[in-house]
């Protein structure tokens, strides 16, 4: 006899099978909402309502101790969001399943006999592997065909890749439209909103001038930094302080800014809670006092608990942390690679802290603060930057690596000034499941057009078009009743 199976959040049982006989509904349960008039025949259908499918097995449980079995049920089964179900005489299709109510088997020696019932609050389920289809660029139009073989429309994630500068990008199936920026007309023309000043992908220290002592930064400047042609890096932390001592270098921008952001590549990896140190990055004025300062540090020696930090200030002007986090819980920033950035446009200050996938270059545990320096008390204008790699006393230190970092110059727009949005090497993501958009993995929903759609992949082929005509890959899954 063919035994079989499930798959559950990336693991299975050998203990358990499903018993003979059983069956699964066909699709998840509809209901019909219908309108009925009196002295009218039958009535008139309004809706259709997909609810929530439920999935009663029964399993054969095969132990010699069924009291653990049942513990490892519950270390395995039950799980805080809804995980991949698979079962094994369906192995291309899987199903988003919770466990639902409890589970009491009859025991027969070292067999147990009982039902397990999950929910899926998504009713539908998908196919096991994605599709992608690519554009075809031919004549100035990009097309990409998208032939969705499930039984319902599906969410599609478009990826578009830019070769210039533009004020907007488009994709349209014909009927509905999803656009991030604003279309130049006949009286508007389109600017730079920004300009690069710095990016430095800090893989020498050339150019980089070496600062010591009190300077105007939070701790001691001592040691020498390196790079390992990647990144800079501490080569010592020199001489010892009982406080925050370690190489800081400078560098000139070549102007004086007054609106202004800086972002920094940061990454701190623990090994273990008995390790302080901190990677930060500065801006300062002609006088070398802080303009604004970035950090991510470790100093907490009672959990994996690192800290973000966006400052304005600093010195005799006093400081304000616009942001200072952890995260979300207390080890969202353990072991952090990410973003760092700072911003200045008039009196209105906002800071970005965000981890980085350094495989999609998604940015997830993201935080967005803003500050209105309504009193003009942090108004200096940077001319410099500069990172500071530091250790705290003696105290091991964790790996502390800045990776890049970069300013631009923000400028003010005139009404008829349509600022460019994207640029060459950016990759703009349409994520239509997630009803989000991606610039380089950062949500930009700031930039989505009023009245843009996410709209569906349907049943059969679906025919995009992206404007400008740019390389465009279309994901998606089938989703089945």
């Amino acid at each position: 006899m063919i035994t079989l199976g499930i798959t559950f959040n990336g693991e299975r049982r050998s203990y358990l099978n499903i018993a003979p006989g059983w069956k699964r509904p066909a699709w998840a349960p509809i209901q019909r909402d219908i309108l009925k008039i009196p002295n009218r025949p039958g009535g008139y259908h309004q809706r259709t309502t997909v609810d929530v499918r439920e999935i009663t097995i029964p399993i054969w449980i095969n132990a010699t101790n069924l009291q653990k079995i049942k513990e490892d049920l519950a270390a395995w089964l039950i799980t805080d969001k809804a995980a991949e179900l698979i079962f094994d005489d369906e192995p291309d299709r899987v199903y988003y399943a919770l466990v639902d109510g409890s589970f009491d088997p009859d025991e027969i020696v070292t067999l147990g006999q009982g039902t397990i019932t999950f929910i899926c609050p998504d009713p539908y389920k998908y196919a096991k592997t994605e599709k992608v289809a690519d554009a075809v660029i031919s004549n100035g139009t990009a097309l990409t065909t998208a032939s969705n073989a499930g039984t319902v429309e599906t969410q599609p994630v478009i990826e578009i890749q830019i070769d210039k500068s533009y004020t907007n990008i488009d994709i349209t199936n014909g009927e509905e439209i999803n656009r991030i920026g604003r279309v130049v007309n006949l009286e508007d023309y389109a600017v730079d909103k920004e300009e690069t000043v710095l990016n430095d992908k800090l893989t020498t220290i050339t150019g980089w001038a070496k600062t010591e002592g009190r300077v105007g930064i939070d701790g001691y400047a001592t040691g020498n930094m390196k790079s390992d042609g990647y990144r800079f890096i501490a080569q010592d932390f020199g001489t010892t302080q009982d406080a925050w001592h370690g190489p800081f270098y400078k560098k000139t921008l070549g102007q004086t800014l007054t609106d202004f952001r800086m972002e920094a590549m940061v990454e701190i990896l623990n090994t273990s809670e008995d390790k302080f140190g901190k990677v930060e990055v500065y801006l300062l004025d002609e006088n070398n006092l802080s303009v604004c300062m970035l950090t991510i540090k470790d100093v907490d020696s009672s959990g994996k608990r690192n800290y973000a930090t966006a400052r304005t200030g600093g010195g005799d002007a006093g400081y304000r942390d616009i942001v200072s986090t952890s995260g979300e819980k207390e080890s969202t920033y353990w072991n952090f690679y990410g973003i760092l950035r700072v911003e200045r446009v008039g009196t209105r200050w906002t800071a970005y802290v965000a981890k980085v996938d350094k495989t999609t270059g998604k940015h997830t545990a993201r935080t967005f603060k803003e500050f209105n320096d309504v009193e003009q008390q942090f108004m200096r204008k940077p001319t410099q930057i500069g990172v500071y790699i530091a250790q705290y006393g003696t105290r091991p230190v964790p790996t502390l690596r800045a990776d890049d970092v970069r300013v631009y110059k923000i400028n003010q727009l005139t009404k008829n000034q349509i600022p460019y949005i994207v640029k060459q090497g950016d990759v703009v993501t349409f994520d239509h499941k997630s009803k989000d958009i991606l610039v380089n993995g950062e949500s930009r929903l700031d930039l989505k057009a009023f009245g843009g759609e996410y709209f569906p992949l349907n049943r059969g082929d679906n025919v995009i078009v992206t404007s400008p005509a740019l390389p465009t890959k279309v994901t998606w899954r089938e989703k089945f009743r």
